[in-house]
């Protein structure tokens, strides 16, 4: 038999061609990115702090194979476990973080080439492509993908969780979907704990979806096996917290005691206190712990500290009750602080929001211009209010996703990065009104996706000019500075600007 040519071979596979040229021209926009960056070397972007500092520190200690002091589990522990792997294979850095970070962008770019792949199913090709293109090209994407940053793993596990959600729709799931979804899903919580709280939707979508009423069991059991499975993928986090809890209640025997169980993380009642309080602004902030004059550091043995990691959501849902509008104005700031994200856009050069704006405490930088934002809600709005026709079901779990993520915001912090996060979820919602518009007019349903992905291409062009520059690209920066040694404090707000 001859050889099947080239053409002939992408005639017979093109989703996995399509998936293969999407991954290499995102990795490729990432690395060049990477080339214009001022911050290539360092382990967070100028973009994004976030907590790099941290995730660095528990890297190198794990390549080392030692443990540091016993400290609260604050932080999940999967992605300083990669980053410290990627340590341990490429070795310690000296003097560059270019490495990891562009490892981490094959991550990214994996990423978006396997939301590519179900999002096919979906949008078909001309439209998965472009959302495919959104994704790949956007600037907080770039931002986030090349540095330090747990949204990059969590946006993997998210990708698969809605693939294999849409995959298994209604039914029982087989035993390998079973151990695939509970597998996702653990993953996915010991990235962001609040994955996890994917559950209930994931059921509900599922139930939902049922061809036959009739049969529940064998539905029930498999679904329950697969809720079992992430359960049990969280045991080895608990138990290695387990010993750390009981260090710490022994540090200070005369405070209430901490729960010893924390299958990943403690900081659910802590950082509901901090976002639901009369001094909350929406974002990140620290000031309840910095009341007792700790610089922003949390320690359990303080007394108040230790009442806001036991009592947290108590207290701040009794401030909710004792100032109901206060308690809704900030509902609001969340989630306008949330669609932020939206108003980032496309390349480099972040078009066309530009790259003169704020970095919040923690959160990825956002342009001044806030043209793209209310346009682009309206959008995602109109998505997920056509997934709940029967023609667009399948819709409804991304926009159960997406809720979810809401739901989360609205509770806690309201970041931008959050937005981005949910990308495999969002940005299919928010190209579903454009392709049933353009299914209206079979001229615009032809056009309109060429058109959009010609006008994408331009931004490989733009970030090849820029980094091919002699020199990379410098900006500005402004916000609080330390007393002892006048250098900006990373995790207060920073205003940025291109330096003329």
């Amino acid at each position: 038999m001859a050889p099947l040519s080239l053409p002939d071979t992408i005639r017979r596979h093109p989703a996995a061609w399509g998936m293969a040229a999407t991954f290499a021209a995102s990795l490729l926009l990432r690395g060049l990115y990477l080339a214009g960056s001022p911050d290539r070397d360092w382990p967070f972007s100028v973009f994004f702090a976030g907590d790099a500092r941290f995730f660095h520190t528990a890297a190198v200690e794990l390549a080392r194979g030692r443990e540091g002091p016993a400290a609260l589990p604050y932080h999940p522990p999967l992605f300083p476990a990669l980053l410290g792997w990627l340590y341990r294979v490429l070795g310690e850095p000296r003097g560059s973080a270019l490495p990891y970070k562009l490892a981490l962008a094959c991550l990214g770019a994996a990423t978006v080439a396997l939301c590519q792949g179900f999002w096919r199913r979906l949008l078909g090709a001309a439209w998965s492509g472009v959302a495919a293109g959104l994704y790949a090209t956007s600037f907080g994407w770039l931002v986030l993908s090349t540095t330090y940053s747990n949204e990059t793993l969590s946006a993997l596990w998210l990708c698969f969780t809605c693939a294999l959600g849409l995959r298994v729709g209604g039914r029982a799931p087989s035993r390998a979907e079973v151990l695939g979804l509970g597998a996702v899903m653990g993953l996915g919580t010991l990235t962001r704990a609040e994955h996890l709280g994917l559950w209930p939707f994931l059921l509900g979508y599922a139930w939902t979806a049922r061809e036959r009423p009739g049969g529940w069991r064998p539905w029930v059991l498999r679904w329950g096996a697969a809720v079992g499975v992430s359960l049990l993928l969280l045991v080895p986090s608990a138990l290695r917290n387990l010993d750390t809890m009981r260090e710490l209640n022994a540090r200070a025997p005369h405070l209430e005691p901490l729960p010893e169980w924390v299958p990943v993380t403690v900081y659910g009642p802590l950082n509901f206190a901090m976002a639901n309080h009369a001094g909350a602004t929406g974002g990140f902030t620290p000031a309840l712990i910095n009341q007792g004059g700790s610089n922003g550091q949390l320690d359990p043995s303080r007394p108040e500290h230790r009442r806001l990691l036991l009592h947290g959501y108590a207290q701040g849902l009794r401030w909710m009750v004792d100032a109901p509008g206060d308690a809704a104005r900030l509902l609001w700031t969340k989630l306008d602080l949330w669609l932020d994200g939206l108003r980032l856009g496309v390349g480099v050069s972040d078009v066309p929001g530009g790259l003169t704006g704020e970095r919040a405490p923690v959160d990825v930088f956002v342009p001044d211009s806030g043209g793209l934002k209310w346009p682009l809600a309206a959008l995602l709005l109109a998505g997920m209010l056509l997934s709940l026709r029967p023609a667009h079901a399948p819709f409804r779990l991304l926009s159960l996703v997406v809720l979810h993520r809401v739901l989360v915001t609205l509770a806690f912090f309201g970041y931008a990065r959050g937005l981005l996060v949910v990308f495999p979820a969002l940005l299919p919602l928010l190209v579903l009104p454009l392709k049933v518009l353009g299914e209206r007019h079979a001229a615009v349903a032809r056009r309109l996706p060429v058109l959009a992905g010609a006008l994408l291409l331009l931004v490989w062009a733009e970030a090849a000019l820029v980094a091919t520059r002699d020199t990379p690209r410098r900006f500005m920066a402004s916000g609080t500075t330390d007393a002892v040694n006048g250098k900006l404090i990373q995790d207060d707000r920073v205003r940025l600007w291109p330096q003329p």
